[in-house]
């Protein structure tokens, strides 16, 4: 009997052996994705990272709405639709439009507008933010959050964002720290991206969330002028 116990620790051992490259591997990726804002399925973002930015979205909402209580505003990269359907509840006077390349996320962010009974207000539609689907000088303000690093072309982000504003109208771009994503590091990187675009210019401020940890940045835009020449 106690042979048969002792057996129990060496199959185990030998098991991980066998499998910790496979395990290592598996585990690596997953820690890539997490880390990224990125996972298989939308059901599983939306579960395991949306759910733990949920103060995160708050604070980003109390903002927004603060500086647009009225109007159309834009969300770049959606995702699962919680943001928006926060914003729109904290900011009653909004119509929200949000555009994901995903179509997978925006279903799901479709159905959870309909389910706070916000469908009338808020609307989602697949879309990338270097050709987005909407008309020139539309919104009165964007934002974006955890999205940019994804951008294939952020320049042309950029100007596409600059092109459906309306004159005076505010983009709210937020982003991993630089501790996380290099691009972000010193602002240096994201000061030179807005001055290269249609704004010319934008603000780099660090968010410390958490906390006082300093784990996000926000790109600020104004759009000043009515066409870029």
């Amino acid at each position: 009997m106690h042979r048969r116990y002792l057996l129990l620790p060496i199959v185990v051992l030998g098991a991980i052996a066998l499998y910790r490259n496979r395990l290592g591997a598996y585990l690596k990726q997953a820690s890539a994705n997490v880390r990224a804002f990125d996972l298989p399925t939308a059901g599983m973002y939306d579960a395991l990272v949306a759910t733990v930015l949920e103060g995160f979205y708050a604070r980003v909402a109390g903002e927004v709405a603060a500086a647009h209580p009225g109007g159309k505003l834009l969300e770049v990269g959606s995702g699962p639709g919680r943001l928006a359907v926060r914003l729109a509840r904290q900011a009653p006077g909004i119509t929200l439009t949000g555009v994901d390349i995903s179509e997978a996320m925006v279903e799901c962010a479709a159905r959870r507008a309909a389910g706070a009974g916000l469908s009338e207000r808020v609307r989602f539609e697949v879309g990338d933010v270097g050709a987005l689907p909407l008309p020139d000088q539309e919104f009165d303000g964007v934002v974006s959050t955890l999205s940019l690093h994804h951008w294939s072309d952020p320049a042309s982000g950029l100007a596409e964002t600059y092109r459906i504003l309306k004159p005076g109208g505010e983009a709210r771009i937020y982003d991993l720290a630089h501790w996380l994503w290099r691009p972000a590091q010193d602002g240096n990187r994201l000061s030179q991206l807005a001055a290269a675009s249609p704004f010319n210019e934008g603000e780099v401020e660090v968010v410390r969330w958490p906390g006082s940890v300093p784990a996000f940045v926000l790109l600020r835009l104004r759009r000043t002028r009515e066409a870029w020449s």
